[in-house]
């Protein structure tokens, strides 16, 4: 009986066990963060360590995306943020702004657009330090 209760007890902590202090599943923090706001991102140039996590957050009234001139990223369309009663399907609420995160591991200079609005000057840079 003694030997049922410690396997029991091994497996209950094994199931109940391992949880991360950061509380576990969807997307890390992150580290350094853009908004996109009317054609432009905020701030246009971003220094970041390597290892860290950027995240673009459209705060903007169109979509957006976050496109790497090299071809090292492409978010595709992010949605802007929308006011409580202005979607197409009620109720929506106060639904924010569509976010992309992307992790920078190597150290180096990456210069990105916005692929809808590169033309109007939406473009920034990350700066990556060892």
């Amino acid at each position: 009986m003694r030997a049922l209760s410690l396997v029991f007890t091994v497996v209950l902590a094994t199931a109940c066990g391992g949880s991360s202090p950061t509380g576990g599943g969807g997307n890390p923090p992150p580290g350094a963060s853009v908004n996109m706001l009317e054609y432009q991102f905020s701030p246009e140039t971003l220094r970041v360590a390597a290892g860290t996590i950027v995240q673009w957050s459209n705060g903007g009234t169109t979509d957006h995306t976050s496109t790497s001139d090299a071809s090292g990223w492409d978010s595709g369309a992010l949605a802007p943020p929308h006011a409580p009663n202005s979607c197409p399907y009620p109720p929506c609420g106060d639904v924010p702004g569509a976010t992309f995160q992307f992790r920078f591991v190597n150290a180096g200079t990456y210069p990105y657009h916005c692929s809808f609005h590169s033309a109007l000057g939406m473009k920034g840079v990350v700066i990556v330090s060892p």
